[in-house]
């Protein structure tokens, strides 16, 4: 059994224990939800599995390395902290590029991770709502009776309403990308099925969704509305470990990577000229990933891409001999004729005259 398959199986493991202990022994799952439950609980096992497989990588350890010493240097956690919410949750660096892309992000992503946050617990039976009297609801989380709220409340309106809220932003989210996206289609990528079958999924979800409370009073309608969105969810959760949904396990290696170009680490200087080239953890990082792949580069590896191209120059330079235009084959110079004498040139002509005319 390889690292990726134990590790996936020992998560799936502790994540059925957890479904066992928190939904009161199976007493508080729901039997309208078991099909969200078969396919979460099969979406986790793929999804660790592709997750370990890739932290497992030796550049991905790496900066998982970078991130798990930070917990221990308050200064280093500090700025793994303040890269999460600028990278993570404000998401400047799309920002950078398009304010109405970032925009879109942040609706996608915020929808699309608060939804997982309230539908996740209901799914796995940790969270329930029993009734506290007639006008009153209480949350139960682990079988634990938390503070109850009123149903008529501010706080009662946005439990009731959460799940509508997210859906609005992750179909307004996905809707702008796809029309970005058809804008330009003429550019290479731009609606390819890898880039679009996410959006379009992620938007069939949010419009099913909030179709269940729009066909409460019809329930023909509700039934045709909850088999159509279970079967979007389904979907969603089997195509999450192997499509660009992915990325979301992905976008922490960033705050690694930020950690480990921190502007107090030490960086190592070109051998050439001495210009400040890469940290020197990540350029030692690099050098023994490329030995181990039997591609050391040796000294090339400490120099920087000016003197790089100086030395291949200069190489180049040497096995031309420094012919910049070197003589075309076949083709042979006329041999230099000697000084001639004053006089030399009429003799010349008047020797090669003909005989009657010297006549």
């Amino acid at each position: 059994m390889t690292g990726p398959v134990r590790d996936a199986a020992l998560a799936t493991a502790v994540l059925l224990v957890a479904v066992y202990v928190g939904s009161g022994r199976l007493a508080h799952l729901d039997t309208a939800l078991l099909g969200y439950l078969g396919a979460t609980v099969a979406a986790f096992a793929a999804t660790a599995r592709r997750a370990s497989a890739f932290w497992r990588r030796r550049p991905s350890a790496f900066y998982g390395r970078a991130l798990a010493a930070a917990v221990r240097d308050p200064r280093r956690l500090r700025v793994a902290l303040r890269s999460a919410g600028t990278d993570l949750v404000a998401q400047t660096f799309v920002a950078r590029r398009s304010r109405v892309r970032w925009a879109a992000h942040v609706l996608l992503s915020l929808g699309t991770l608060a939804s997982f946050a309230i539908t996740v617990p209901l799914v796995l039976g940790w969270l329930r709502f029993a009734a506290d009297g007639d006008a009153r609801y209480r949350a139960v989380v682990f079988s634990i009776p938390t503070a109850s709220f009123a149903v008529d409340g501010a706080l009662g309106w946005l439990a009731f309403h959460a799940l509508s809220l997210a859906g609005v932003a992750v179909a307004v989210g996905a809707t702008t990308f796809l029309v970005l996206r058809w804008r330009t289609r003429a550019l290479p990528g731009a609606a390819s099925a890898a880039h679009v079958a996410p959006l379009l999924l992620l938007l069939a979800v949010a419009l099913t969704g909030l179709a269940l409370p729009a066909a409460r009073h019809a329930p023909r309608l509700f039934d045709v509305a909850a088999a159509a969105h279970e079967v979007t969810v389904v979907l969603l959760l089997a195509a999450i470990p192997f499509s660009k949904l992915h990325h979301v396990l992905v976008r922490p290696l960033q705050i690694g990577a930020r950690l480990v170009r921190t502007p107090g680490a030490p960086r190592a200087a070109c051998t050439g000229c001495g210009a400040p080239l890469a940290p020197e953890a990540q350029l030692a990082a690099v050098q023994a990933l490329l030995g181990a792949r039997a591609a050391a580069l040796g000294a090339h590896a400490a120099t920087c891409p000016a003197c790089r191209r100086r030395r291949l120059a200069t190489a180049q330079s040497a096995l031309v001999g420094a012919q910049l235009r070197p003589p075309l084959l076949g083709v042979r110079p006329a041999p230099a004729s000697p000084p001639s004498a004053p006089g030399a040139a009429s003799a010349a002509t008047t020797s090669d005259a003909p005989a009657s005319e010297a006549a």
